[in-house]
């Protein structure tokens, strides 16, 4: 199929093969970089957001650190004991000395936390808020404690009890630890996250909402209603498009508080150097196609067509139309090549018109050879007939025969002519046919020939030899009466005149061997009287034209003579 395919054609397929070739090793590429890149920012983003839940926790778990292991402090101990009942100074002491550590704890710590200590077994309240006063309340604990960090007011709170077994009925306990630092603290640490370009981390509850940093933007609401639409695990990330910029949303499920820490980043601003590289690339193979669109279309006009019409032109040439000359109007190398090509056609043409002149010459010349051959055969016949007849006494055969020489002659010298009219054919051999029957009394004739054929042309001498064979081979061996019908038809231009006779006929073997005898050349022991009918008919109608013999219904031979209507003008 592809060799099929002309240069140009083979030229362009290959052209495009070889751009989806780069079009598809490059989007391949882009997209793995682009993969690889998506990877490694989700990585990165990940890492920063499990460094900052690192951070955070570990301030927390200091906190509830210090929670369980207050209680067991000395001072906590002493500050319980039964007998300070009645020496309220002590108790009020010790209490001092307490407070006095937790406000260091504070100092130390990096975040400043209030450490609340309630002791229900007394019934009192021991606070690093100094700005509240906070009463015992028995209504307080009524209900089991949570064993994590709670929300409320803005404050992270967290409880603890002595003994730890009393979280289920707090007023059981001996002491009941609670802890709590603002909001405002990680806040801080958001900020200064953010500060370090780090990303933009905010925590997220699907209850509470959001803690961000003090900038607080529109994307964290947009992307806290997507997080409230999905599935959360206990870390992960997705993403998500708002406001038409994609954005990949990481999150880590803090331990402790419950809460979500999530950071984001907007993927197509870090991979616009990729996408702006890509786009230039695109552009650049359309600017390309153009371009080549261009040439392409160039090389077609200025190359293919010319080279297409000098093919068409060399074609015509070949199946013998010499007469065909190219035009093109364009000045280059092809109007050279057309010149050159319209001259060697011209003179080619000329060269075979010539030959062509010189065949007919030829051919016209063997015409007159083979008609002149028939004539001495014809008057050899007659004269030993007329010997035959003059030795029988039939003066009235002899008068007959003299009498139809005497009409052949003039016949065949009365024009020039190498054609004669099938009417002209038809009354010679009725002559000839009743001479005949004259000498064979037992042979009859039919002649039944329609009207609009008897104007048509055939070479002279044409019926007469067929007619003489079928009276010499066929009739003449035969004692019984016999019969020769001649009639005629025409079909598509086709003209067909039948001599059919009730001889002694031939075999299958006999008419193949006269079959092939009449398109072999002329030997001595060959007869030269059909096989120049049929080789006159040949030359001047075509290879169709000639002699066809066939068995008879009459029991002889049938003999078509078949010429087309093509010289009759």
């Amino acid at each position: 199929m592809l060799s099929r395919l002309n240069v140009f054609t083979k030229i362009t397929l290959l052209f495009v093969m070889l751009l989806i070739l780069v079009l598809f090793l490059y989007t391949y590429s882009n997209r793995e970089s682009v993969r690889v890149i998506e990877h490694e920012i989700q990585n990165n983003t990940m890492n920063h957001l499990s460094t900052f839940a690192d951070s955070v926790e570990s301030n927390i778990y200091q906190l509830s650190l210090y929670g369980m292991s207050i209680g067991q402090d000395s001072s906590i101990q002493e500050y319980q004991r039964p007998d300070y009942k009645d020496v309220p100074y002590e108790r009020v002491k010790v209490g001092s000395a307490i407070l006095e550590k937790m406000n260091l704890y504070n100092a130390a710590s990096k975040w400043h936390s209030t450490i609340t200590l309630y002791f229900p077994r007394m019934k009192k309240v021991i606070s690093t808020d100094y700005y509240t006063y906070i009463p015992y309340s028995d209504n307080e604990f009524t209900e089991p404690l949570s064993q994590s960090w709670t929300y409320a007011d803005n404050h992270f709170i967290w409880h603890t009890t002595d003994p730890t077994t009393a979280m289920a009925k707090p007023d059981k306990a001996k002491l009941i630890t609670k802890i709590s630092f603002p909001v405002h603290h990680l806040v801080s640490l958001l900020n200064q996250n953010k500060l370090n370009n780090k990303g933009d981390p905010f925590m997220f509850h699907p209850d509470y909402g959001l803690i961000s940093n003090s900038s607080g933007m529109d994307t964290l609401k947009a992307i806290q209603s997507s997080l409230k639409d999905t599935k959360l695990q206990a870390n992960g990330g997705f993403t998500t498009t708002l406001n038409q910029t994609e954005y990949y949303v990481s999150y880590i499920q803090s331990k402790s508080l419950g809460w979500y820490y999530v950071d984001y980043v907007p993927m197509q601003q870090i991979l616009r150097p990729i996408t702006s590289s890509r786009n230039l690339f695109y552009a650049s193979i359309a600017v390309l196609i153009v371009m080549s669109v261009i040439v392409l279309y160039t090389l077609y006009r200025s190359v293919q067509l010319p080279l297409l019409q000098l093919v068409r032109g060399t074609n015509r040439l070949s199946t013998g139309d010499f007469s065909v000359r190219l035009k093109y109007t364009a000045r280059n190398e092809f109007s050279l090549l057309f010149a050159r090509f319209n001259i060697m056609a011209q003179r080619v043409q000329e060269l075979i018109e010539n030959v062509y002149e010189e065949k007919l010459r030829s051919r016209e010349a063997t015409l007159k050879q083979l008609q002149s051959q028939i004539n001495p055969h014809f008057l050899y016949n007659c004269l030993f007939y007329i010997k035959n007849m003059a030795r029988m006494k039939n003066e009235k055969a002899v008068v007959a025969m003299a009498l139809n020489l005497g009409e052949y002659y003039r016949y065949i010298t009365r024009s020039e002519k190498d054609l004669a009219t099938i009417r002209e054919e038809l009354t010679m051999v009725k002559n000839y046919l009743e001479i005949q029957s004259l000498r064979l009394e037992r042979m009859h004739f039919t002649i039944d020939v329609p009207h609009a054929i008897l104007d048509k042309t055939v070479p002279r001498l044409t019926l007469q030899p067929i007619i003489e064979n079928a009276i010499i081979h066929g009739l003449e061996p035969r004692s019984e009466d016999g019969e020769i019908r001649i009639y005629a038809d025409c079909k598509d231009d086709m003209y067909t005149i039948t001599v059919e006779d009730s001889g002694l006929g031939m075999t299958d073997e006999q008419l193949d061997q006269l079959k092939s005898d009449l398109l072999k050349p002329l030997d001595e022991d060959m007869g030269c009287g059909t096989w120049n009918v049929h080789q006159r008919l040949s030359f001047m109608y075509g290879e169709a034209a000639g002699l066809a013999y066939n068995h008879s219904s009459l029991g002889g031979v049938k003999v078509n003579i078949i010429w087309h209507e093509n010289t009759d003008k």
